[in-house]
């Protein structure tokens, strides 16, 4: 699969799932903490994935 296309699954399902985090944990926080939350996973994504990546090279 193009690596574009893993982007933007992963973009959409973090945003989903930060704005959905949010809702039940924080309902008082607005959408924009969400989509924070969502860019966070993200890149917590490709972090723990270039850590794995990493890690069986050696």
């Amino acid at each position: 699969m193009n690596d574009l296309y893993i982007f933007i699954a992963r973009l959409i399902l973090g945003v989903v799932f930060g704005i959905l985090l949010t809702r039940i944990f924080r309902p008082d926080w607005s959408i924009f903490h969400g989509v924070g939350m969502g860019l966070i996973l993200v890149v917590a994504a490709y972090l723990m994935q270039i850590m794995r990546n990493r890690r069986k090279r050696n």
